[in-house]
């Protein structure tokens, strides 16, 4: 029987079938139609518009106070996780944060064979359908790399383990795993092809579709991660040239559970969290699971942040609202404020202060409660950057986006350890320690042959 890499590209065909049938001799019934192609890549809502949630379990957002507390998280990788352990897994199979990326790999690939063997056209609506699908194709990608690999690093990205590039919807080919600068370079491509194909502006109620500017901002997040800074300041104000809308916080409510919706004028490309290891949504709601009191103290009285984004519990720690979602899943897609602290970081590290100032108060004001913001100001672009830094912690908390903070800055020479205290023993995570990059999970090592992380 033949070893097939990607187990799920079977479950996906299996599932499939509703839509799109078998014929006799087993061939699939593919979708042709521009109706139907946008049907797949929008309509799976179990496999579209979904990030892994190991980043968010293993950074600093988080503590869980007691070992009672600990015991009772529902999945063994909660806990493992918490305390990056070496075998995060423990015999679990089917990992979600693994196999969801590459089943919305498939689907974008399955879209683009399509469209390959249609006859070329000048259709306005096919160039866009394609520019979405090739944008999901590099947004998974990310994913997957940003997970399962090492921060980028323009010493060794030649010779670091990237992920398996998936770009045909075959499911009987075994990829090896890619370079991280392979990866990279083909997420760039892609994504760089989806600005020039979709459609300029976002739809409103529909921000799980991408657009230039999704396509601009994702590009700006991604090249940030790699610390090409001036690639990615380019691209946040492709973005900002765009769409550029921050919500004034003045106008939203205190007391609601969640303030936000799907359409929240921010939001330029929505995503969330793949929920199945995030054993930590219902333990958050309880009286003792609390987001990191340091964390916490980086906001002040008049943040109002402080009240939208969180809740205090009985014991006196604080609990996550529903952040840039109408529900309480993480949010992890793109928004604006995400792309003001880019081009402010961007504008720091090559020294315009003045400006990177400008920009950190404007977005900074829109969060402060009415009368009572006072600018930021700064000596040095050194210390103009230790700002935005800080100000990326409270302004994009619980969106994933510590996890490959921490991997770039360390990089850096930052040396952030992260520490967690359990039954009264110390838990650390060194700065770019192999445990930075999850374990593939062993199915698919046994499937495919693949190299494994060492951690």
């Amino acid at each position: 029987m033949k070893k097939i890499s990607i187990l799920f590209y079977l479950l996906v065909l299996i599932s499939c079938t509703k839509k799109l049938e078998l014929k006799p001799e087993s061939s699939l019934v593919v979708p042709s139609s521009i109706k139907d192609l946008e049907s797949l890549l929008e309509n799976n809502n179990a496999v579209m518009n979904l990030t892994p949630s190991l980043a968010q379990l293993s950074a600093d957002e988080y503590f869980i106070p007691s070992q009672t507390d600990f015991l009772s998280l529902r999945n063994v990788t909660g806990r493992t996780t918490y305390l990056w352990e070496k075998d995060i897994f423990q015999g679990q199979t089917q990992i979600t944060d693994w196999l969801t990326p590459y089943k919305a790999i498939f689907y974008a690939n399955s879209v683009l064979g399509v469209l390959e063997q249609q006859p070329g056209s000048n259709d306005p609506a096919k160039a866009i359908v394609k520019g979405w699908a090739l944008f999901v194709r590099a947004y998974s990608h990310y994913a997957l790399v940003s997970t399962f690999s090492k921060a980028f690093d323009t010493q060794t990205s030649t010779t670091d383990l990237g992920i398996p590039i998936k770009l045909n919807a075959g499911i009987d080919q075994i990829e090896p795993r890619a370079s991280v600068q392979q990866t990279y370079e083909q997420i760039i491509r892609d994504a760089t092809q989806s600005a020039e194909l979709l459609q300029q502006d976002i739809i409103p109620g529909k921000r799980n579709r991408p657009s230039k500017v999704a396509a601009y901002a994702f590009l700006a997040r991604v090249y940030l991660s790699m610390r090409q800074y001036p690639q990615a300041e380019e691209n946040a104000d492709k973005a900002l040239a765009l769409y550029s809308v921050l919500t004034d916080f003045n106008n939203l409510s205190l007391t609601a559970f969640g303030a936000f919706d799907y359409n929240s004028v921010e939001t330029i490309y929505f995503s969330e969290m793949n929920l199945s290891l995030y054993t930590q949504t219902a333990a958050f709601n309880s009286v003792v699971y609390g987001v990191d009191p340091e964390l916490i103290g980086l906001y002040s009285s008049n943040d109002l942040r402080l009240p939208i984004y969180f809740r205090q519990n009985a014991a006196g720690n604080y609990n996550p609202k529903a952040i840039n979602n109408i529900s309480q899943i993480p949010f992890t897609g793109l928004a604006t404020d995400e792309m003001y602290l880019i081009k402010a970081e961007c504008l720091a590290r090559r020294s315009e202060k003045d400006q990177a100032l400008t920009l950190l108060n404007t977005l900074i004001q829109s969060r402060t409660q009415t009368g009572t913001f006072l600018p930021r100001t700064a000596e040095s672009p050194q210390e103009t950057l230790e700002l935005i830094l800080t100000e990326r912690r409270k302004a994009l908390v619980w969106r994933s986006l510590r996890w490959t903070d921490l991997k770039r800055l360390n990089l850096e020479g930052r040396n952030i350890v992260l520490t967690r205290v359990l039954n009264g023993q110390n838990y650390t995570l060194e700065p770019n320690s192999p445990k930075y990059v999850m374990p593939i999970p062993d199915d698919e090592i046994v499937l495919s042959g693949i190299t494994q992380n060492m951690r």
